[in-house]
């Protein structure tokens, strides 16, 4: 602990700000005992655990069996929405910027076996890299220059789940759930976002989402403006005839192509070749001009590194008119801002450590390390021009080495390089705008060792927050 000895007030201004968080959430769990589960799981998925499941949580916390765990996520009485709305404000608040930010859909695998776990099938997954036996989680990310965390979520279940409803009863599913496409799903999330999202807010998306055109339709039909992924088979131009987005951009002039910064990364900032042209509205008459028109406009974009002019990524977008090639080309830069939020919510609190096999365990789980991921987000966004370099590392979620694969990067997610203005921590925006008093005094962190089975011998800046209100938890 001697490296860290300089920073002993910083991490007890974390710890009492996790403990401020802890109590503003604390009356979403009716009981005193469900209280004291709940802190002890959040701060056992901050913690320096291996694998963040009930056995090993129950023993970070110091109890003997993972029978108080288990009935948090099994057969508690609590409303695991109402968490979910308070991690979304507590977030959209720690994260808030004057320059907007951008609302991002993906979904991820977890690698899960057995006919009863909730929603396991095979499928195909990106993050796992094929068709494998996993879960499927659809998510929604808030992504500003100040960070990017995940904000909702749903699971989804493949058609030969809904199609045994016998097999749902058995893990929980309620009966007026159906099946639903991922799209669907993600338009589920936004209806619940959208009133409390920010003006200057931005929708942006993969493939799975763009190519869908009832998903385009229903962003339009809220007024929230996108940037989404499209393959390169993707059609438009329906005058004066449909014609594919790969074929215009490939005869398009060298002279079109501009060169756009995308948004920064570890290894400095990455830098793109953009194709953007603004396109008729298919529902307008002819003859309807699009130019000068305040709202909305249309666009296809493609995008190429230099060196691989062969090698395209292509996108359609919608929003107001006039909004300049920068804009476009940093909103679909922040597409891979999830990727960032998923990762730190898997690497860092145990998103994928569950051993939950139902419906509302899934979903419980879940929305706890979201509440720890969003958490971590919020005290980087804040302290990370102050903070320890191996804290910065912990919470960037990005491998300098690593390219997404196609070749599309992480990037920044605004539309503008302006310093966001420092915003205090706070976890007071969950129920008010006025924040309540710090109920107690915290005492200064103490070193923690090594617990049984865990891969880590020195305790990591996140797992000193975690370690320093143990003692507080039964």
């Amino acid at each position: 602990m001697d490296d860290w000895s300089g920073d002993v007030a910083q991490v007890a201004e974390w710890d009492a700000e996790l403990e401020e968080l802890l109590r503003q959430v604390g009356d979403v769990f009716p009981r005193a005992d469900l209280r004291r589960r709940a802190k002890a799981c959040v701060r056992g998925l901050l913690g320096s655990v291996s694998r963040k499941n009930g056995w090993q949580l129950a023993e970070y916390a110091g109890w003997r069996r993972p029978d108080g765990q288990q009935h948090l996520l099994d057969r508690a009485k609590w409303d695991v929405d109402e968490l979910r709305d308070r991690v979304r404000r507590y977030a959209l608040d720690g994260l808030a910027d004057s320059a907007g930010g951008v609302l991002v859909i993906d979904e991820t695998g977890f690698a899960k076996k057995g006919r009863t776990s909730v929603g396991v099938a095979r499928q195909f997954t990106g993050s796992l890299g094929g068709v494998f036996p996993c879960q499927i989680g659809v998510f929604a990310a808030w992504a500003t220059t100040r960070g990017a965390t995940l904000v909702d979520r749903e699971i989804y279940l493949p058609q030969v789940w809904t199609g045994d409803r016998e097999r749902c009863a058995a893990a929980q599913v309620p009966e007026t759930v159906g099946f639903a496409t991922k799209p669907r799903l993600a338009e589920k999330m936004i209806d619940r976002i959208l009133p409390e999202l920010p003006e200057n807010t931005w929708l942006a998306a993969d493939e799975v989402y763009g190519r869908d055109g009832g998903f385009r339709s229903f962003a339009e039909s809220r007024q929230l403006p996108y940037v989404v992924s499209v393959s390169s088979a993707q059609t438009v131009l329906p005058r004066p005839g449909w014609r594919r987005i790969d074929k215009l951009a490939a005869a398009a002039d060298d002279s079109e192509w501009q060169l756009i910064e995308a948004g920064p990364s570890q290894t400095g900032s990455r830098w793109w070749q953009w194709w953007v042209r603004r396109i008729a509205d298919p529902e307008e008459p002819v003859g309807t001009a699009v130019r000068g028109q305040p709202w909305p406009s249309r666009w296809m974009i493609a995008r190429r590194r230099p060196e691989t002019p062969d090698d395209l990524d292509y996108y359609l977008a919608w929003g107001p008119s006039g909004t300049p090639p920068e804009h476009l080309a940093h909103v679909a830069g922040a597409r891979w801002r999830v990727e960032d939020a998923i990762k730190l919510g898997k690497h860092q609190c145990g998103l994928a450590d569950y051993e939950v096999r139902h419906w509302h365990g899934w979903y419980r789980h879940i929305t706890l390390s979201m509440l720890a991921a969003a958490f971590l987000a919020v005290q980087a966004a804040t302290d990370d021009a102050d903070a320890p370099a191996p804290l910065r590392e912990a919470l960037s979620g990005d491998e300098p080495d690593e390219e997404p694969k196609g070749g599309s990067t992480r990037t920044s997610s605004a539309p503008n390089s302006s310093s966001p203005t420092p915003r205090p921590r706070s976890a007071s925006s969950l129920r008010s705008s006025t924040r309540r008093p710090h109920p107690s005094t915290v005492g200064p962190p103490t070193d923690c060792g090594g617990h049984a089975g865990d891969d880590i011998t020195r305790p990591t800046p996140t797992s000193i927050i975690a370690d320093a209100g143990l003692a507080n938890s039964p």
